[in-house]
């Protein structure tokens, strides 16, 4: 049966990464999570940088599911800055559009964890056309039994998403805007595929694609909001592929995390070409509704050098930059529509349509 919702969550950890919180599978206890949803109707689709380490094992818990899991590796379109060693959040998150079949779309972080009703929720309002921006509620820790979480979910909370703020038991739902979207956010799968996916140009650092992505659903006339039932759990935990053996969470007032991984095993950096607000600009400024599509032109550039110099006080265009700038320019274009029909034409295509 075609599944109404299509969950995403992307990683580039150990599927051990949670171990100093007692947990010793994310995949497993994320799924444990899922299972307890009381909307039935959806998918999940996981895209892990360790695939092939963990498609076995993985697909021994699969087996026991009572809904459809689509464990993939990035794809091979979308592995330019994988491929590279940087970041590659877009990419990844493309990924999961290509291999979605459901009408609404929720992409999350690894590290999270879901209320029984949160899907639910997410559905509710999209079948009144809008589209809920789940918020966050942190924790330091959470109570484990047998390797994974109990349920209801408890443990040591903290909130630093300001979003949180705007809703309360006796104000219970708050306009959210595109460009407060962060993981949690929801939108569909036909909407995600006329503005053409996240912006991969917005590879190689970490920064605003699901703000940018957000802003060209707003261009579209979409509407978002918050809800006070509609928060996820965020499990404080360390950088992406580590041993995390010694790793312990330590954190600044804001709630970031600061202490250093004592041994990186997959090294995955930041490649700063450009300010990613640039890209922001570029989308509302010009009205660039579809990302991944067509060159610069040069009213692009010129808001990305200004934003720049304001944001990171350097020159992109500058001669001492050409370097950084031309792999940057490589990132490649594609066409989402085209690879999804692509990708279902394929023998290796396993999945019911």
């Amino acid at each position: 049966m075609k599944p109404k919702i299509s969950v995403m969550i992307h990683t580039a950890s150990f599927d051990n990464f949670l171990q100093n919180q007692n947990i010793q599978s994310y995949f497993e206890s994320v799924t444990d999570c899922l299972s307890r949803q009381t909307f039935k109707a959806f998918e999940f689709i996981y895209i892990d940088t360790f695939y092939e380490t963990n498609k076995d094992r993985f697909n021994e818990i699969i087996s026991k599911l009572p809904f459809q899991v689509k464990h993939v590796p990035v794809h091979v379109n979308h592995r330019y800055w994988y491929d590279l060693g940087y970041v590659y959040i877009s990419a990844a998150k493309n990924t999961g559009i290509l291999y979605a079949d459901g009408d609404l779309l929720i992409t999350f972080d690894d590290s999270e964890f879901f209320p029984e009703s949160l899907l639910a929720t997410y559905w509710k309002w999209f079948n009144n056309g809008i589209f809920m921006h789940g918020y966050h509620k942190r924790m330091t820790s959470i109570k484990t039994e047998n390797g994974k979480p109990t349920f209801p979910i408890e443990g040591e909370l903290y909130i630093n998403d300001h979003r949180a703020g705007t809703v309360s038991p006796q104000n219970a739902t708050a306009r959210s805007y595109g460009s407060s979207a962060y993981a949690g956010s929801s939108f569909s799968l036909v909407d995600a595929l006329k503005i053409n996916g996240f912006n991969e140009k917005m590879d190689g650092c970490k920064s605003l694609e699901d703000c940018d992505f957000g802003a060209r659903l707003e261009m579209l006339g979409k509407h978002f909001i918050i809800d006070y039932e509609g928060f996820l759990y965020i499990l404080d935990h360390q950088s992406y592929g580590i041993d995390n053996t010694n790793w312990k969470s330590e954190q600044t007032s804001d709630g970031q995390i600061t202490k250093m991984p004592d041994k990186i095993v997959k090294k995955i950096d930041n490649f700063i070409a450009i300010e990613n607000y640039g890209m922001c600009r570029c989308a509302i400024e010009l009205f660039d509704l579809m990302a991944n599509v067509g060159p610069l032109t040069q009213k692009h550039f010129d808001i990305i050098q200004r934003e720049t110099l304001k944001y990171r006080e350097f020159d992109p265009l500058a001669e001492e930059n050409k370097d950084k700038m031309e792999i940057w320019l490589k990132t490649p274009n594609f066409d989402l529509v085209r690879e999804r029909k692509e990708l279902r034409a394929t023998p290796d295509w396993q999945y019911e349509n």
